[in-house]
C-alpha cells in the first residue's frame, strides 16, 4: 500500500513547537480579550514532563500577558527539575511513573485544548504527535483527566512540598480517550484501517 508524502508522520524540532504553541495561546488571549470576559475567570491547564516542555516554555514566555489579561495556569508537572518553575503559573509535582503513559496537554476553555505526544516518549527532543483542537469533546475529556491528576497532587505535590502520589486507582489516572487519534476514531468516517 502507498502512501501520500502528507500522511507520514510529520516530527518538529522543540523549537518550532514551541513558537508554534505560543502562537496558539497568543492568539486564544486575544480572542479572550476580544470577548470582554472577566478578568479572573480564565484559567489555563497544563499537564506536562518539566519546565522544559515546549508547552511549558511557550506558558513561561506569555507570563506577562496571561497576568494582563487576567488568565490564571495551572500545572501538573511529572518531573521535577530543581526548584524551577512555570513563571506564573501553579505547579504540583507527581512522580507517579503511571502518568507518562498521558499525553502532554494543555486546556484553554471549554472547546479549545492542544494534545501532544505520550510523556514516556521524550518529548523534549523531537514530537511526533501534536493535535490542536476546538472540539468541545477532547477539551471535556482533557480537563476532566486534568482535574483528577491535580486533586490527586494536592498541596504534597506542591512546589514547596516533596511530590508524592495520594493513590488513585490506576484506572482513574487519565482519561483513556485521550490516547493519539481518539478523535478522529469517534467519526466514522476516519476510522483507522489495520492490515
Amino acid at each position: 500500500m502507498r502512501f501520500a508524502p502528507n500522511a507520514l508522520p510529520k516530527t518538529m524540532a522543540r523549537e518550532d513547537k514551541e513558537a508554534r504553541l505560543s502562537a496558539f495561546i497568543r492568539n486564544h488571549i486575544e480572542t479572550f480579550r476580544a470577548s470582554g470576559a472577566a478578568p479572573g475567570m480564565t484559567t489555563y491547564r497544563l499537564l506536562a514532563i518539566s519546565v522544559e516542555s515546549p508547552a511549558a516554555r511557550a506558558l513561561g514566555e506569555l507570563a506577562p500577558e496571561l497576568s494582563a489579561a487576567g488568565i490564571h495556569v495551572e500545572a501538573v508537572l511529572a518531573r521535577r527539575t530543581g526548584t524551577e518553575k512555570i513563571e506564573g503559573a501553579e505547579c504540583r509535582f507527581v512522580s507517579d511513573l503511571r502518568l507518562l503513559d498521558a499525553h502532554e496537554q494543555l486546556v484553554l476553555d471549554r472547546v479549545t485544548a492542544w494534545i501532544g505526544d505520550c510523556m514516556r516518549r521524550a518529548p523534549l527532543k523531537r514530537d511526533d504527535y501534536a493535535l490542536y483542537s476546538d472540539s468541545p469533546v477532547t477539551a471535556s475529556h482533557a480537563a476532566r483527566s486534568f482535574s483528577q491528576i491535580w486533586r490527586a497532587a494536592g498541596p504534597q505535590g506542591s512546589l514547596t512540598a516533596e511530590p508524592r502520589w495520594t493513590g488513585l486507582r490506576q484506572a482513574s489516572l487519565f482519561d483513556p480517550s485521550l490516547i493519539a487519534g481518539a478523535e478522529a476514531m469517534a467519526t466514522p468516517h476516519l476510522l483507522p484501517i489495520r492490515h
